[in-house]
């Protein structure tokens, strides 16, 4: 074994060390105990990722919505910033792989010239980074030019035969909502321009455009949380008094357009004391959902519940395959973050600015399209794409998140669960006192 990968191993080794003892630390996170099952995966899964096979000049496109104020699809430009750690730990292994950015400026139009770009380049797939009608846009580009693409964020329409979402599908979404606001049957829905869920019974609906700012709207929803008295109308006689509502509301779901305007609801109901489970369906686990809701001052508090796939930076501290598969992928992070010569993905800062916010979804869609074009040995987008169709990874193929099984349209083969804000440290990113401190835990299961 050479130098650098003893200890790029090493270092995984270490982490998992590191991992072990603050799971037992971190009560939060327990797990009930269960019976030792065989595991695949090596004890310590290494940083280095190898790719024999893979054709020299491989290169894959990324297409993103760049900007901080707010626009469409924008949320998602620091979470990608996962593909540059799945590129570096290739490098580390000896198989080079180039990235290549492009900016659709928040539109279709610039969606489907930025995914023409990329063919022009010669990239084998293209990693559509983004949401919105511009990943749509973007995926209908690259299918009829016959590049095979991975949205990690959103869910294709219509997939072709080399199109594919490694998110949690509509229907697992609709169910682990469901699963959150079990028990609640008075649900309040407080909306900025988001979908209404279909799944659950919505008694009673707030939108923004009916009030005059955000702050009234959220003293209406805390009055009808219970949580804020009415004050008599106008027309009262002198001496009435407030009153609270009969049938306050158990649960508020909150649903906007952006992540961003995610967070301005958010805080706003939370400076009203709102204190029922807040449930965020769409959105909150953005990193622009954390870091605009930090500049706010709002917190990062259990009380807020969104619906995510399993594989957040938490899975690290488990004591399983998954969780070695992460803190490999936190172990790369911190090195990449490390070195003052990576790069984002925009080659426009240093890739640290960003490694609190890179994700494991945009780091496996890497993975899955390298690992497909090594076992055609070709970067040729017509043999990449039947090649990854007939692929499946986990873990052990250096996956971060969850398995993936290529054969579907919708790869992700875990179910999304209910998830809790919390604000704690855990320790496993580098360590940035400008990030946000909000991460996201799977509900505890009963003892």
């Amino acid at each position: 074994m050479s130098p650098r990968a003893r200890l790029t191993t090493l270092l995984a080794a270490g982490a998992a060390v590191v991992l072990m003892a603050a799971l037992a630390l971190t009560m939060t996170l327990s797990r009930p105990g269960e019976a030792p099952r065989p595991d695949p995966v090596a004890a310590a899964v290494p940083v280095m990722l190898t790719a024999e096979g893979l054709p020299r000049d491989f290169s894959l496109g990324v297409v993103l919505t760049l900007g901080r104020s707010g626009e469409q699809g924008s949320a998602y430009n620091q979470a990608a910033q996962g593909a540059v750690v799945a590129a570096q730990r290739f490098a580390r292994g000896g198989a080079a792989v180039a990235l290549a950015a492009q900016n659709d400026r928040g539109t279709d139009d610039g969606a489907r010239a930025a995914v023409q770009t990329l063919a022009k380049q010669g990239v084998s797939g293209v990693i559509v980074a983004t949401t919105g009608s511009q990943a749509q846009a973007a995926a209908k580009a690259a299918q009829e030019l016959g590049l095979p693409a991975i949205l990690p964020y959103d869910e294709p329409a219509n997939p072709g035969q080399a199109t594919w979402t490694t998110g949690p599908s509509g229907s697992s979404r609709q169910a682990a909502l469901r699963k959150a606001l079990s028990g609640k049957n008075r649900v309040l829905l407080v909306s900025d321009g988001g979908g209404r869920p279909t799944s659950v019974g919505i008694s009673q609906t707030l939108n923004l455009v009916d009030f005059n700012d955000v702050r009234e709207l959220a003293q209406e929803a805390a009055i009808r949380t219970g949580d804020q008295l009415r004050p008599p109308a106008g027309d009262a006689p002198a001496g009435a008094e407030s009153t609270r509502v009969a049938e306050p509301a158990d649960a508020v779901i909150v649903s906007a357009a952006t992540p961003q305007r995610l967070a301005r609801l958010v805080q706003a109901l939370q400076a009203r004391d709102v204190s029922v489970p807040v449930v965020l369906p769409d959105g909150a686990t953005a990193p622009a959902f954390a870091s605009t809701l930090a500049e706010l001052d709002g917190a990062a508090s259990g009380q807020l519940v969104s619906i995510a796939q399993a594989g957040g930076d938490a899975t690290a501290l488990q004591q399983d395959a998954q969780g070695r598969g992460m803190s490999a992928f936190l172990s790369a992070v911190r090195l990449a973050s490390g070195d003052p010569k990576v790069r984002n993905l925009t080659h426009d800062a240093a890739f640290s600015v960003d490694a609190w916010a890179a994700d494991a979804r945009s780091h496996d869609a890497v993975v899955a399209f390298v690992r497909a074009a090594a076992s055609a040995r070709s970067g040729d987008p017509a043999k990449v794409g039947p090649a990854l169709r007939a692929m499946s990874f986990g873990p052990a193929d250096g996956l971060a998140g969850p398995a993936l099984d290529f054969s579907r349209s919708t790869a992700l083969t875990a179910e999304a669960i209910p998830v809790h804000a919390s604000p704690q440290d855990l320790g496993l990113r580098p360590r940035d006192e400008a990030a946000p401190r909000l991460v996201w835990v799977p509900t505890p299961a009963n003892p």
